[in-house]
């Protein structure tokens, strides 16, 4: 749907990025939907970039971006081995950009920094602070193929790199043990779904 270049790095947004705008429909309208789906494209796009900037000062090549659905990816090549200690970090840089984001972005609000501002103004950093922040946190749960899964991996490999896969998906399922159960008696009934998904889809990285 759209192409351009951030920082030198090739980004692709698919058509069904616009999912975003459904979620926001669920307590947005009108103009507001789209403020929300904005906020959300900074926020992913920022995420995304966080990885492929730290994975490019560790010598990466080819690096792409991808936003779709409900996130993003980033893609790359390295000519030598990288170890996974440098993995790790490339793994944990995107939500870290989100959370400190969405940490300025609270600090800001509390300071009183967007007092006396528009309603649109207010909206659009709502929505930057909760996907950055929230979903900065989310995807540092420890379930393949989000990143905090990917972290357990490589965290597991500097120690042992055959029984790497096989401890994160372990993990993996004890998070969605522990958390798709919460979610349902919460009401989260779709983030039941969501968090399935995500753990099946990673199995399919094996």
């Amino acid at each position: 749907m759209l192409r351009f270049r951030l920082f030198g790095i090739p980004v692709g947004v698919h058509v069904t990025f616009l999912f975003i705008a459904l979620l926001g429909a669920a307590t947005y309208r009108g103009l507001d939907i789209v403020l929300w789906t904005a906020a959300a494209f900074v926020s992913i796009l920022s995420h995304e970039m966080g990885h492929a900037l730290i994975a490019r000062h560790f010598g990466a090549q080819g690096l792409s971006i991808s936003l779709y659905g409900l996130g993003g990816v980033t893609t790359y090549t390295y000519a030598s081995r990288m170890g996974h200690g440098k993995l790790f970090i490339i793994s944990a840089a995107g939500s870290a950009v989100g959370i400190v984001m969405g940490g300025v972005l609270w600090f800001a609000v509390r300071a009183g920094v967007f007092s006396g501002t528009g309603h649109e103004v207010l909206v659009f950093v709502n929505s930057l602070f909760f996907t950055s922040l929230v979903w900065g946190v989310l995807n540092w749960i420890p379930i393949v193929p989000l990143d905090g899964g990917h972290m357990v991996e490589h965290f597991v490999a500097m120690f042992t790199e055959r029984w790497a896969p096989l401890i994160s998906q372990i993990i993996t399922w004890l998070a969605v043990a522990v958390i798709a159960p919460l979610a349902w008696i919460n009401g989260y009934r779709f983030g039941v779904v969501i968090v399935i998904m995500f753990a099946l889809t990673g199995l399919r990285e094996y």
